[in-house]
């Protein structure tokens, strides 16, 4: 399939997902999912177009939500056509829930640690919720942090699995206030990183604290247009600041400084090495000045 086709086709899914496009070599399709992929991923469709149904079963099961809408997924393997359309280089796939449509950058699949079928998961987990919880009710923070849940922790973006950013934040009090990540995230790349970190763990301890049940539950409350703030206060019979402080504090207790120099162990070896470095130079000119000075008072006798 040529670049022109292939963006024809998905500005169709974009703009009228519901326009019926015949099969051909670069489109499959079944009663439950649309796949349109790039030239050589005619295995990649058909793996994931098989693959399918279990993952739409899992989710269903998780969240006793039934998938009864088709979505469009598009497989691109060029990672600047992907970027142009992403908007974002840590970007791998994202959702477009109003089309019921999820493009996966394909080229990043052998450079990442996630599977295709996983991505999947995760993405069809945003257009579930979107599907079933009005986008005004369900805050950003929240969204990604149930889909990283769901998904074995797996997020939209490829992380730096060198580094994590949370702790650090949390220790310094530059992490987010939830309030400010119930639209958007960040662009910058240490801001998203932070967003998405700092999402999973607020779920994840929802999840440890209260029982995976009161995602549930909460999700539940969402959809039946409840706020966010009101929604938590009923499920958790504390009011939202509460709940996020109590996060924090949870948080603050599973960190110590200890943890924190582990995390940066790179960087602080690295600071290490360059300060030894430059001591060692200074130690040598220091020597090499003293001996010349030696020299020239041997010479004055």
């Amino acid at each position: 399939m040529g670049k022109c086709t292939f963006i024809f086709i998905l500005f169709i899914l974009l703009m009228a997902p519901a326009v019926l496009i015949a099969a051909g070599p670069s489109t499959l399709n079944t009663p439950e999912l649309m796949v349109v992929y790039d030239e050589g991923l005619d295995q990649t469709a058909q793996q994931v177009l098989s693959a399918y149904p279990f993952i739409k079963r899992t989710l269903e099961s998780l969240f006793q939500w039934p998938v009864n809408f088709r979505p469009s997924l598009v497989l691109i393997n060029n990672q600047k056509k992907f970027q142009q359309l992403a908007g974002h280089e840590l970007v791998v796939a994202y959702a477009l829930p109003k089309k019921n449509v999820v493009v996966i950058d394909y080229s990043k699949m052998n450079t990442s640690p996630f599977t295709l079928e996983t991505i999947v998961k995760h993405e069809l987990c945003h257009l579930l919720l979107h599907h079933h919880i009005k986008k005004d009710n369900l805050p950003r923070w929240l969204d990604e942090g149930v889909c990283q849940w769901a998904s074995d922790g797996l997020a939209d973006i490829l992380m730096d699995s060198k580094r994590t950013r949370l702790p650090a934040a949390i220790l310094s009090g530059n992490d987010f206030d939830l309030v400010n990540l119930a639209q958007r995230f960040p662009h910058d790349k240490n801001g998203l990183i932070l967003a998405y970190e700092q999402s999973k763990s607020v779920v994840e301890y929802m999840s440890r604290q209260y029982g995976p049940q009161s995602i549930h539950d909460l999700l539940g409350l969402l959809r039946q247009g409840v706020d966010i703030e009101s929604a938590v206060e009923n499920r958790f019979a504390i009011s939202f600041e509460t709940f996020e402080v109590q996060w924090r504090n949870h948080l603050k207790a599973s960190i110590n400084w200890f943890t924190y120099l582990s995390i940066h162990l790179y960087e602080i070896l690295f600071v290490s090495a360059a300060l030894l470095t430059i001591l060692g130079f200074i130690r040598k000119m220091l020597r090499k000045r003293a001996y010349e000075k030696d020299n020239e008072e041997t010479e004055g006798f």
